[in-house]
């Protein structure tokens, strides 16, 4: 037994003394995103409408409160006729029995004891009806135009007449409903409150010759407002009586805000040449004794050159040459691969490494069937960095295939 562990330590110790270890570099580095769909070239510039469909909502409100208006005094007033009969039916039958009491009073009739007639007690009346309080709906408020062209800008392009035509339609703020969550025991109880709403945005975008190239309807799922947190259920309840009318102000104004925040964001995916930050993990081997690394290193000095040379245009063709200049440096190297050897200076580890970083690389090339295939040896090298890497980066690397489609 003793010569088995001694074999394995032996075993262990020889393989790591041909283990490389790998360097991991965080490199960042900014570039222009491409739009998932391409405005024609010789429409540089927008302009942005708005549709306020909240006001037609506000006059279908008053329409609607004038008719349960109506409704309920049409029946108020009926109660009032049929109250007023059964009031007259019950004067009438009193009169009748004080005529009698008089009569008789008068021609001096008393009970059998001697005693004086009692005059009869007035009516219990019904209780009358009350005039109805319908309660009026919550209007929604104006919401300026300027606020909303001042929060939509399309990156890349320049506001002004004759270009691209941006239409957002701003529905009524809907489905608002309050949500009670009680937390904690004894004096530490607290009410935790918040805004369950839907704030749908209709959005349109359209040029004088490619017609509607978006027409959608956004966040028609719901949203939250976070609110006041009470000490009692009872105090949200006296701060609602106080504060109802300011509260719907505020929730429709943050509401709004918000949503066209996002709408920009949303716009600006679709059809702005954004400038983006990335950081990219690229790979080196750290110095080994038995190996010189240095055309590794060189080969990583080219390529985090290249990546930072890619912000330049929204083709990248400024940095073709840089590129091509570190694909192939890595190219040289991975001549040299010997994934079958674990002891060979560009062995399985280094050259699935060297792989992700060419994978990179291609994809900034716009040579994206090239980078598929490097990316598929690197998931099926058995290094498992190598597969969590290139696993990680797949999202990535389709979008950029997508948005460049779009465009080249």
């Amino acid at each position: 037994m003793k010569k088995i562990l001694l074999s394995a330590t032996v075993l262990f110790s020889f393989s790591l003394v041909f283990a490389q270890n790998i360097n991991d570099h965080k490199v960042s580095f900014s570039y222009v995103q491409l739009p998932l769909i391409k405005i024609d070239d010789k429409f540089d510039k927008y302009e942005v409408r708005v549709e306020h469909d909240y006001l037609k909502a506000n006059e279908d409100s008053t329409a609607l409160f004038q008719m349960r208006k109506d409704a309920a005094v049409s029946t108020y007033e009926q109660r009032v006729k049929i109250y007023q009969s059964s009031r007259d039916s019950l004067d009438r039958s009193y009169l009748k029995r004080l005529a009698t009491w008089e009569k008789n009073t008068n021609a001096g009739i008393k009970n059998a004891d001697g005693s004086p007639l009692a005059k009869p007690n007035p009516p219990m009346y019904p209780e009358p009806p009350l005039y109805p309080n319908i309660k009026a709906p919550v209007m929604h408020s104006e919401y300026a135009d300027d606020k909303v062209k001042g929060t939509v800008k399309l990156t890349g392009f320049e506001q002004g007449l004759g270009g691209s035509m941006i239409t957002l339609n701003i529905q009524p703020i809907q489905n608002i409903r309050i949500i009670q969550t009680k937390k904690g025991t004894g004096s530490a109880t607290k009410y935790e409150y918040k805004c369950q709403y839907t704030l749908p945005i209709g959005v349109k975008l359209e040029t004088p010759t490619q017609g509607a190239l978006l027409s959608t309807t956004l966040f028609t799922g719901v949203k939250y407002y976070k609110m006041k947190t009470q000490k009692s259920q009872y105090d949200h309840q006296l701060y609602m009586m106080d504060n109802e009318a300011q509260f719907y102000v505020e929730l429709e104004n943050y509401a709004r805000r918000e949503a066209i925040k996002a709408v920009n964001t949303y716009i600006n995916n679709q059809f702005g040449y954004l400038k983006k930050n990335r950081t990219a993990e690229i790979y080196s081997v750290k110095k080994f004794k038995n190996y010189d690394y240095s055309d590794i290193t060189a080969a990583f000095t080219k390529t985090t050159f290249a990546l930072q040379a890619v912000n330049k245009d929204r083709d990248r063709s400024s940095a073709m040459d840089k590129l091509d200049e570190a694909l192939e440096a890595i190219k040289e190297i991975l001549e040299e691969s010997t994934p079958s050897d674990n002891k060979a200076r560009i062995n399985s580890k280094i050259t699935a490494m060297l792989q992700c970083n060419q994978a990179e690389l291609l994809i900034w090339k716009a040579e994206f069937d090239e980078a598929d295939a490097i990316v598929n040896l690197a998931i099926n090298s058995g290094e498992g960095k190598a597969k969590r890497h290139c696993k990680d980066e797949l999202g990535f690397y389709a979008n950029q295939r997508q948005r460049w489609d779009a465009n080249y």
